[in-house]
């Protein structure tokens, strides 16, 4: 076991070496973006240690992901590649897909991108509720299309385990409240999860930004005061 683990990481150490001359690979690329291999031609070299190579990967997008000043000069250009990559290697790879909505949807500013990571994501794990959660943030957040969103969530909705809200949220995406009500109880749904930590942290961030638009508005005195609870919550302090 320990020969064919070390065997498949020396070949994976060949590939990345000759990857891009190696003409079968047909590297995906993004603007800004280094070339990557595709998924099905890591396959063709993997031994069958597919997952081993998407953790492999992880840890070099983890890498990526973390060097924050480099991400400010080339957009998170190599964000999708990366999750494409990773997903196409382990489909089941679940924190994959909440960067492929945050890193490439919001950072990399693609949400087309992010959404048809996740849809070939949902195509694969038919019986994952995540999925279509995470894809309707994506289209909500990020692609600001409130129909395509409630039509994910409907689609999450349908499983025993989804949170019961879901169907709610998809009502609401529909109706006639105001934007910024509807953004305010899904960051508040993010904040509140067990989500990333990298995630946590921009919910808190929006909230505290949609709060202080409530609070410094012609509000009511009711519904400011309301909003100024609600940044205290977060440790905002307001006078």
């Amino acid at each position: 076991m320990i020969r064919l683990v070390l065997l498949v990481c020396a070949l994976f150490a060949c590939f990345l070496a000759r990857q891009r001359c190696l003409t079968l690979s047909a590297p995906v690329k993004t603007c800004g973006a280094d070339p990557l291999p595709r998924a099905a031609a890591l396959k063709l070299v993997s031994l069958g240690y597919d997952q081993l190579l998407a953790d492999l990967y992880w840890l070099k997008f983890i890498g990526y992901e973390g060097d924050g000043r480099a991400r400010v000069l080339d957009g998170y250009a190599s964000a999708s590649g990366y999750l494409d990559l990773i997903t196409g290697l382990d489909p089941r790879f679940t924190e994959a897909y909440w960067f492929a909505s945050f890193s490439v949807g919001a950072d990399q500013k693609r949400p087309d991108l992010a959404d048809a990571i996740l849809r070939a994501g949902i195509e694969k794990n038919p019986d994952n509720w995540y999925l279509p959660y995470i894809a309707g943030l994506n289209a909500y957040l990020n692609w600001h299309d409130e129909a395509k969103a409630a039509k994910y969530y409907r689609m999450a909705a349908r499983f025993p385990e989804a949170p019961r809200w879901l169907a709610g949220q998809a009502k609401i995406l529909e109706s006639g409240i105001p934007s910024i009500v509807k953004k305010i109880r899904t960051w508040d749904a993010i904040y509140r999860s067990n989500e990333p930590e990298k995630v946590r942290n921009r919910a808190k961030e929006q909230l505290i930004g949609l709060w202080l638009t409530v609070f410094n508005s012609n509000a009511s005195k009711q519904i400011k005061e309301r909003a100024r609870q609600a940044l205290i919550d977060l440790d905002y302090q307001v006078n």
